[in-house]
């Protein structure tokens, strides 16, 4: 009767093990290592008896006996746990799954027509970089910027429409793009139709499966004559007549600022040299900065004439930096610029008038006051810049 159990459990750990190896197309390792262990032990009790001696064979029979059928039932219930979870894929899950597949494909499908559908519908045009930089994918609105009906383009290639001297410019901005710092803009030249044009390229790196991607927007700077320079810095600045309207609100409102008119005293001989394209840009730079380091706040910076614009500061934290700057003659006012692979220093004349909420002036006497104040600055050979008062 022993022997006969110990039959049977051997052939239902062989079988079990032969179905799972079948249905799950996968050996397990440790169910043959068990399958080899018990085998060997039944043959030194079947066929090597001799060879126990601590205990009789009929003890060590009954002990491998329990041991076999403790082995079956491990096996057992491995083996109907992973039938019951591939029971239940396959009566039920497999078609929730194969659903939501489907609701997957039809999403993924509609955000892809809806992506391509918007680019369709932007001026500017789209790149897109590979993960090593080394090419790039444009869209047909880009394809028509370039002048060009490829759409593929290998790094070196695209670099050949570049001007030569802003080759250098444009390469340092898109490698210079990390996932601290993704945010990038570059403006350069390329050659078309027998002549160069401006570019302004905005980049964005992003992150996808551990790899690094740029995507840019690219659109043409037509440049045209002041006040529609197609450039958002300038073309977004209210006037003269703006700045008007403002004095007399703050007079009313008795607001204490300081009235700042900045005359960009180089850009005619900028736009001599390089051409007026380079001069506007050079101007778009410069009002970027001051606005960013004196005039933050709506409604702050307002261009007077082409080359003369006026700041509005209310903190008189940043007045003190902007007079620090002005007597130190430092690079907070007298910019380095780089467009392309053109280099200059833009400085202003400056002249400064504080509105005192006393004041008995009208606003078109302190307007008067303010450009009598710049020309005097103008006029300075030992300062560029002169302070109502002082």
């Amino acid at each position: 009767m022993n022997d006969l159990f110990i039959y049977i459990s051997l052939a239902l750990v062989v079988l079990l093990f032969i179905l799972s190896s079948l249905i799950y197309k996968k050996m397990r390792v440790w169910k043959l290592i068990i399958i080899i262990l018990t085998g060997g032990m039944y043959g030194v009790i079947r066929f090597f008896s001799d060879l126990i001696t601590f205990i009789t064979l009929e003890k060590a029979s009954e002990y491998y006996s329990y041991f076999l059928f403790f082995i079956v039932i491990i096996i057992a219930i491995t083996f109907k746990n992973k039938i019951k979870i591939t029971q239940n894929l396959t009566d039920y899950d497999f078609f929730e799954l194969e659903k939501e597949l489907g609701d997957l494909q039809d999403v993924s499908d509609l955000l892809r027509m809806r992506f391509i559908s918007t680019i369709g519908l932007l001026n500017e045009g789209i790149i897109f970089y590979n993960d090593d930089l080394e090419g790039m994918f444009v869209t047909e609105q880009a394809a028509e910027i370039l002048g060009t009906e490829k759409s593929d383009f290998a790094i070196d290639d695209y670099m050949k429409f570049i001007h030569q001297e802003d080759q250098p410019e444009y390469h340092s901005a898109i490698k210079k793009a990390t996932r601290k710092n993704p945010n990038y803009e570059v403006k350069y030249r390329i050659f078309k139709n027998g002549t160069y044009v401006w570019l302004y390229e905005k980049g964005h790196l992003f992150t996808h499966n551990k790899k690094d991607y740029l995507v840019s927007s690219l659109k043409g700077i037509d440049l045209k004559l002041f006040p529609d320079t197609m450039i958002h810095e300038l073309d977004s600045i209210p006037g003269e007549p703006q700045l008007v309207n403002y004095l007399v609100q703050a007079r009313k409102e008795k607001e204490v600022f300081h009235l700042v008119l900045m005359h960009l005293t180089n850009i005619p001989d900028i736009n001599q040299r390089f051409g007026r394209d380079v001069g506007n840009l050079m101007i778009a730079e410069y009002i970027k900065k001051m606005r960013y380091h004196f005039a933050r706040e709506h409604n702050s910076i307002f261009r007077i004439t082409g080359i003369e614009f006026a700041l509005i500061i209310k903190e008189e934290q940043k007045y003190d930096v902007l007079k620090r700057a002005l007597v130190s003659g430092g690079d907070l006012i007298n910019l380095r610029l780089n467009i392309g692979g053109i280099q200059q220093v833009v400085y202003p004349n400056v002249g400064v008038i504080k509105n005192d909420p006393w004041s008995s002036y009208e606003v078109n006497d302190f307007m008067s006051l303010a450009h009598k104040t710049l020309e005097e600055a103008i006029r300075n050979n030992k300062k560029n810049f002169s302070i109502y008062g002082e």
